[in-house]
């Protein structure tokens, strides 16, 4: 059962890797089942009323106004993949910045920078 889970989170996670949930699954495997159902089942894995892009780009905007540099780069990346543009990312940056201010803006604008250069891509 952990093992399909384990599939779960890798198949949502869109190539993105998170070593906990491994730690998670070998030490708790009763708790990731329930993690696997709200993370995975409930959330990035399903196809309800927002398109999973759209969940994304919100999990960015999150991200920034708290300032978790770790899930800015996930969910950055996770919705570039899924076909959002890079103004569309920086978009949900800038909104962020209003509850979150500027600090997160900052940080995912660099983040975003990273990403694309990384991929060998310019911000246009």
């Amino acid at each position: 059962m952990a093992d399909e889970a384990k599939e779960a989170f890798k198949k949502v996670g869109l190539g993105s890797v998170n070593s906990a949930y491994d730690i998670i699954a070998k030490l708790d495997p009763e708790y990731f089942e329930k993690l696997k159902g709200l993370y995975v089942d409930g959330t990035f894995g399903r196809e309800g009323a927002l398109p999973r892009k759209t969940k994304e780009l919100i999990m960015v905007g999150i991200c920034c106004a708290l300032l978790r540099p770790r899930g800015i780069r996930v969910h950055s990346e996770r919705a570039l993949t899924l076909g959002a543009t890079p103004k569309e990312v920086l978009e949900a940056m800038e909104v962020a910045a209003i509850p979150g201010g500027m600090p997160g803006l900052w940080a995912g604008v660099d983040t975003l920078q990273e990403i694309l250069k990384t991929k060998g891509e310019e911000f246009k």
